[in-house]
């Protein structure tokens, strides 16, 4: 099963589809297609014993070096656009540098590692102060 956050701290259950498909929309996305498809905080949580989940991770991407500018979208696609009071997380920014996103993303991802081999990094990618996370 995977849990998508809910945006209030709490998480909002994905209860599988027979013959679904799960695609997760990544953070390159979200900002090529300005917030139009937004990228969520996900996790998995393993099945209880005797019960069956396959599982495949794959990341396609730009190379690391690589800085992504905003698709141009449709007139009635960017009317749909989130309004501009609503600005992205603040605690997880999303950066069009791919290298330094997926640095950010790493750092979140494996925070331990990342206090005690990558500090200073960690410190120049934190979340504001006063942050949630």
């Amino acid at each position: 099963m995977r849990s998508v956050a809910d945006g209030r701290g709490g998480w909002i259950d994905a209860v599988p589809l027979a013959g679904a498909f799960v695609v997760n929309i990544g953070e390159m996305f979200e900002l090529a297609t300005q917030r139009y498809y937004q990228a969520t905080v996900h996790r998995v949580v393993s099945p209880p014993k005797g019960h069956e989940r396959v599982s495949v991770a794959f990341f396609y991407g730009p190379g690391l070096s690589a800085t992504l500018e905003p698709v141009p979208l449709p007139a009635d696609l960017r009317a749909q656009l989130p309004a501009s009071e609503e600005p992205p997380d603040p605690d997880n920014p999303i950066f069009a540098q791919h290298g330094t996103n997926t640095l950010k993303s790493w750092l979140r991802s494996h925070p331990a590692v990342a206090r005690r081999y990558c500090s200073d990094l960690a410190a120049d990618l934190a979340p504001p102060a006063g942050s949630a996370r």
